[in-house]
């Protein structure tokens, strides 16, 4: 049988017509192109979904980690809190005082409103030494170092930021009024040398004014050996 063709041409605003057969008219355009033709492939939605985790991961451990550095600032003491452990000064002072041949003079009266800093029966500046750190009614700073070979560095080193020799004082102690010999700079300082019943040389010294200084050393007591 012999196919047969519409040969009628379209009216106006008519769609254009096809052949039969299945053959196009040639004045019809052709379809567009789907939209999806030739765009690229859709993303990876696994490689996503690990790269979401992974960041989430990250995020949840810097949080965690942030946290516990808060708890431990957190618990951390005030330093202006913490309660200073107290100074031994009677034990070491028994020792030095078994040790030297003395007197050891120390800090055993004093009142609640001095407080020691350090205590110790040690080397300095390579002569075995008896010191005592304070800190004065006025907040200020007072120290005793003595040594039954003191040397001329010795006093020194403990007279340094004193400056230079300004004369003398008569300070009384714990064996009387005693003429100490004195300096003043930056510090202030006095020291006694070998004396009757005295075979060490003591150094005081510290940022406090003379009056507390000559009250330290009036409250000064020798100290027996255990």
């Amino acid at each position: 049988m012999t196919s047969t063709t519409n040969t009628e041409p379209n009216s106006p605003g008519e769609r254009p017509r096809q052949h039969q057969d299945g053959v196009s008219d040639p004045s019809v355009p052709a379809p567009e192109a789907s939209a999806g033709a030739g765009a690229p492939p859709a993303e990876n939605k696994s490689l996503k979904r690990l790269q979401n985790y992974s960041m989430r991961n990250m995020i949840y451990s810097l949080v965690a980690v942030f946290a516990l550095v808060f708890v431990v600032w957190a618990l951390m003491p005030n330093s202006e809190e913490q309660q200073r452990r107290p100074v031994e000064v009677g034990m070491v002072a028994s020792y030095a005082a078994q040790e030297s041949a003395g007197p050891v003079w120390s800090t055993q009266a004093l009142g609640e409103d001095w407080s020691a800093n350090f205590a110790n029966f040690e080397l300095f500046d390579d002569v075995l030494s008896w010191r005592v750190g304070l800190v004065t009614p006025s907040t200020e700073y007072v120290e005793i170092s003595q040594a039954d070979e003191a040397t001329d560095s010795w006093v020194g080193e403990l007279t340094d930021k004193a400056g230079d020799e300004v004369g003398t004082r008569t300070i009384t102690g714990p064996d009387g009024p005693q003429e100490w010999t004195a300096y003043e700079g930056e510090e202030r300082a006095v020291v006694l040398g070998p004396g009757e019943g005295r075979e060490n040389t003591t150094v005081v010294r510290g940022t406090a004014q003379w009056d507390e200084i000559e009250e330290f050393i009036g409250l000064l007591e020798p100290v027996e050996a255990d």
